[in-house]
């Protein structure tokens, strides 16, 4: 059985990875979009919809995976350190903000000036809330 939970562990990572491309792609990409011109600028924000569906898949993934293997790795909750639950916290307020996000694009999508304002300064606490997840889970894992 402990073949499944290196499966499961490896799908984690991967989700990770999925969740963490989607903030820096993100990133990135919206300084180029604003310093783009025009033209190039509507092809470069078809971009970021794009990209957020595989950021969402890889926190759904870390979402499974994690319970999964809490349960199968770890016993259950009740064995988990007070890092676990920090990391905790901090997941479950990037999976809040990723909601929170996702409404503030369907606004703006409808033309929404004021959602679409509100979007970039939403992102950074998205980033730090799903680095804070990292570094508790490296504090209650290693």
């Amino acid at each position: 059985m402990m073949w499944l939970n290196d499966v499961l562990l490896m799908l984690h990572f991967l989700g990770l990875a999925m969740g963490l491309a989607g903030g820096f792609g993100n990133l990135v990409m919206s300084r180029l979009i604003a310093q783009a011109k025009p033209s190039d600028a509507m092809v470069l924000a078809r971009f970021p919809s794009a990209i957020v569906r595989v950021s969402d898949i890889g926190l759904v993934l870390l979402w499974v995976t994690g319970v999964i293997l809490i349960f199968s790795r770890f016993d259950g909750l009740g064995n988990m350190p007070l890092a676990f639950w920090i990391k905790i916290v901090a997941v479950v307020a990037l999976t809040g903000l990723v909601g929170f996000m996702h409404t503030l694009m369907a606004k703006a999508k409808r033309g929404d000036a004021g959602a679409r304002a509100r979007l970039p300064k939403v992102g950074p606490f998205a980033m730090l809330s799903a680095l804070l997840a990292i570094v508790f889970a490296v504090l209650a894992f290693h």
